[in-house]
């Protein structure tokens, strides 16, 4: 399993709600509670969601993720967040501690 967060800190690319939460605004609009997170290696992938959106006091939104069946002993993995460009990582990256992306 593969579980990380993704983290928007920019104030202009989130807006608070009325119980705690978060979600993206402007080029942000994708990145929300529900959120596709995918993981692909050359022919297989492995899908999760955003959850548990929460602006923090130090003016960040955060969501977390959480990805099983991520297949092993590829080479490469490409993670993708919503609507965001997708990133590369190795193995030993993508599964030895929790990964944290910024969106903004």
């Amino acid at each position: 399993m593969v579980s990380g967060a993704v983290l928007l800190g920019d104030g202009a690319s989130f807006a608070r709600d009325d119980h705690g939460g978060c979600a993206g605004t402007g080029d942000h609009t994708d990145i929300k509670d529900g959120a596709p997170v995918i993981i692909t290696t050359g022919g297989s992938f492995a899908g999760g969601k955003l959850t548990d959106a929460r602006a923090l006091t130090d003016g960040t939104c955060r969501f977390w993720f959480s990805v099983r069946g991520v297949p092993t002993r590829q080479d490469a993995y490409l993670l993708m967040v919503a609507d965001l460009d997708a990133r590369q990582y190795n193995e030993h990256d993508l599964k030895s501690a929790l990964l944290a992306l910024r969106a903004d």
